[in-house]
């Protein structure tokens, strides 16, 4: 006895594993989508510290500089000393010669350190030479 299959009326599926394929794309594409949007998130973070580290470092350096000039105005500049603010210090040292006055003082934050440099002219009281990162 042969058995027969049975005739299904309609019309039959023709796709042969057409969605599969198409879904495996889609989800390769969304997956690279978000792949860029954490490293674009990645970049703009590690820019942002680098750049909020920089501005912390730029505005104490900015508040020493006028605690000094105040200080080289007065004439009671000490040989060395520290300033504390509120972001971060500056450790200082202070060397005299007949014209000039250097100032050699380091940056500290919470992260980042710096060694700067500023050489004032005894008579102008101003600003003749400024070297800064010099730890670099």
């Amino acid at each position: 006895m042969s058995r027969m299959m049975p005739v299904i009326k309609g019309r039959q599926s023709d796709q042969n594993g057409f969605v599969l394929p198409l879904t495996m794309i889609l989800s390769l594409i969304l997956l690279a989508f978000v792949f860029h949007a954490l490293l674009v998130l990645t970049s703009d973070r590690k820019f942002y510290q680098h750049s909020y580290a920089q501005f912390q470092l730029q505005q104490i350096r900015e508040c020493a500089l006028i605690d000094f000039e105040h200080e080289l105005e007065q004439r009671s500049l000490s040989g060395q000393g520290t300033l504390i603010y509120r972001n971060g210090t500056v450790a200082f040292n202070v060397t005299e010669n007949k014209e000039t006055v250097i100032i050699k003082f380091k940056v500290i934050t919470d992260d980042r350190k710096e060694i700067d440099q500023i050489t004032y002219s005894k008579k102008s009281g101003k600003p003749i030479k400024w070297s800064e990162q010099l730890n670099q």
